[in-house]
């Protein structure tokens, strides 16, 4: 099923970007949502989906089963943004395909690819359309970023190989296409030309580094390794040895450039446990919720009761269990925002500072 309201074709819409990138005006930008454009074959008959999804792709890719089995049921979303294209696509993991770059009248672009299967972290994949190329996987979904050749000139991405490790830099940039997944369907038009120049600088200090391009390029990729922590922190909440050397080690940072990621958050740590108490009052507040107060300090790694339970009329202005018998009768209490201590201000700024934490 195609989405879009230009009434053309999708695959005209989607591909013909990739043709023709459009320069975006950056001193104008229209306010509204980053709205994607959407193809599904969910609708379809189980027997004419996968030569749907087949067809949708084929201005560059041609693609064939490894198997003779009906039924495959994918979606893609496109975001056109401009100086590229961002797509995000989800299908059947457990249907192995096989594709090549078409030869004839190929397209002329780089494309950045990130294989997603579950929670496994797999290499980037880094080629021209314009090469040849083939391939074969089963995965769930793939992100990728289309980029014109002529972004950063004629041979600066030539020598960069055609897989990308998940490490250094490169792991960084994973990151940064994760990101932008996540924050794409929450932007504004508006938003577009700074994110132009984020993705540029981003790519240039990844793909081709140079001293210039990592200083050029320090803002966004600050912005990802943060997100990344975040993330992590996110899901390891319950392990006691979650803090900075763990963070650290993870994220192959130094403490140093750790605690500078978090000073706007009000530190490392100050992060963590306003993290762990928001998880601890989310189950509490929950009306089904039965697991013994200490149970729940112990699951987001409050060892200590009393500790628990006086960080949290810290962080609240009430207890655990003042929070656990506002659910039971149906007005579960809404946590406040986090604020430092009023003996933790030195300065207004501090204070107010504390406001978006």
């Amino acid at each position: 099923m195609f989405h879009n309201t230009a009434g053309k074709p999708a695959h005209w819409l989607v591909y013909g970007c990739l043709e023709n990138v459009p320069v975006v005006d950056v001193t104008s930008p229209q306010a509204g949502p980053l709205a994607p454009f959407r193809f599904s074959t969910i609708e379809l008959a189980a027997t004419e989906q996968f030569e749907a999804w087949r067809q949708f792709s084929a201005p560059i890719i041609d693609m064939t089963l490894e198997d003779d089995l009906d039924g495959f049921a994918a979606e893609q979303s496109v975001w056109d943004l401009g100086s590229f294209i961002f797509t995000r696509a989800s299908m059947p993991g457990a249907r192995r395909r096989a594709w090549r770059h078409v030869d004839k009248d190929p397209i002329d672009h780089w494309c950045l690819v990130l294989p997603l299967d579950g929670a496994t972290r797999m290499p980037l994949g880094f080629r021209s359309l314009a090469r040849p190329f083939e391939g074969a996987a089963a995965d769930s979904g793939v992100l990728s970023l289309f980029i014109p050749r002529d972004l950063f000139g004629a041979s600066m991405l030539d020598e960069v190989p055609t897989t990308i490790p998940d490490t250094g830099l490169g792991r960084i940039l994973a990151d940064y296409l994760l990101s932008l997944e996540h924050r794409l369907p929450e932007m504004d038009m508006s938003e577009l030309p700074g994110l132009i120049e984020a993705t540029r600088a981003m790519l240039g200090a990844c793909l081709s580094p140079t001293a210039t391009r990592v200083h050029e390029a320090r803002e966004p990729i600050a912005a990802t390794m943060l997100e990344r922590a975040r993330r992590l922190i996110r899901v390891d909440l319950g392990a006691p040895d979650l803090g900075p050397d763990k963070l650290c080690r993870t994220l192959g940072v130094s403490r140093s450039r750790l605690y500078r990621l978090f000073v706007p958050l009000g530190g490392v740590m100050r992060y963590i446990q306003r993290q762990r108490l928001l998880a601890a009052h989310a189950a509490l507040s929950r009306a089904d919720g039965s697991a013994p107060i200490l149970q729940v300090a112990e699951s987001v790694g409050f060892m200590d009761a009393s500790g628990f339970s006086r960080a949290f009329r810290q962080e609240f202005g009430y207890t655990p269990r003042e929070a656990r018998e506002a659910a039971s009768i149906g007005v579960p209490r809404a946590p406040a925002r986090g604020r430092p201590a009023i003996n933790g201000i030195t300065d207004l700024g501090a204070a107010l500072r504390g406001l978006g934490a």
